[in-house]
């Protein structure tokens, strides 16, 4: 080919596709594009849910010591397992320190409460042999042997005549439990009561409670010390309302002075 001839062009030969297969490429397209579409956004949802997964997937969390909690991203299982081990451990141990906490101050206070009733009867003990004076006024006759007024021989007068003005109060001596509670003549006694104070210094100890008036309990009851148990009366073989107050040891009559003798009332009557 020279140079200097001209260039023919080459013809081009045009197909026309018909419109019928034209559409059926368009619609093919279409449907590629859609699949390729849908595809896309599968694989995009895929990736933001296993990044999402792979972000929660540590977050096992919640559980803490001391307020400190666990921080999830970056842990494996095995360290998420053993924090978690680790603070069960931690709360295990602050729970067993607070039970036995709890059970050191009910032993305490267990002990302060067996000390306090020890102190208690402690003091009890030690005025377990101090009777209460029985009734208001002094003693007219005294323990021992004497000539009676009434009977008019000498026999022994088991206890004390204490007060006169009939109708005053008689105290219980000391605490303990009514053993007798007789009303009418009782061979001389009148209306009586004992009460049984139980073991004193290794001995039992009783007193009892003569000529009353009228008494106001009952057998089988327990009274305090101080507590009324009848009145002054002149019941039984009596000249004069008073009390005669007496008192046993292990069943016999013993002078009441060694029970009720501290007291002033026992002092303004010696000599």
């Amino acid at each position: 080919m020279q140079a200097d001839k001209p260039r023919r062009a080459i013809p081009v030969q045009r197909t026309r596709l018909a419109s019928g297969v034209m559409q059926q490429l368009l619609r093919r397209g279409a449907a590629l594009i859609a699949v390729s579409g849908i595809a896309i956004a599968g694989l995009a949802a895929f990736g933001a849910s296993a990044s999402t997964t792979a972000y929660a997937a540590p977050a096992p969390l919640g559980i803490s010591s001391a307020g400190v909690e666990i921080a999830a991203t970056g842990l494996s299982d095995e360290e998420i397992a053993a924090q978690r081990t680790a603070n069960l451990a931690a709360q295990a141990a602050q729970l067993k320190a607070a039970t036995g906490d709890a059970a050191t101050v009910d032993r305490f206070q267990s002990l302060n409460e067996t000390s306090a009733k020890l102190d208690s009867e402690n003091t009890r003990l030690k005025t377990l042999a101090k009777f209460k004076w029985p009734t208001a006024g002094s003693v007219s006759s005294g323990y021992g042997m004497r000539m009676h007024p009434i009977l008019h021989y000498y026999r022994m007068h088991d206890g004390d005549d204490i007060g006169g003005a009939c109708g005053q109060p008689i105290w219980a001596a000391q605490s303990g439990r009514v053993v007798k509670a007789e009303s009418g003549y009782n061979g001389g006694s009148g209306n009586n009561v004992r009460i049984d104070h139980g073991d004193i210094n290794g001995d039992n100890v009783q007193t009892g409670y003569l000529h009353m008036s009228r008494y106001v309990v009952t057998v089988g009851q327990w009274v305090d010390k101080g507590d009324v148990v009848g009145y002054v009366g002149s019941t039984g073989l009596s000249t004069a309302c008073h009390l005669h107050f007496s008192a046993y040891k292990n069943g016999t009559g013993t002078n009441p002075m060694q029970y009720i003798g501290w007291n002033d009332e026992a002092k303004s009557t010696e000599g």
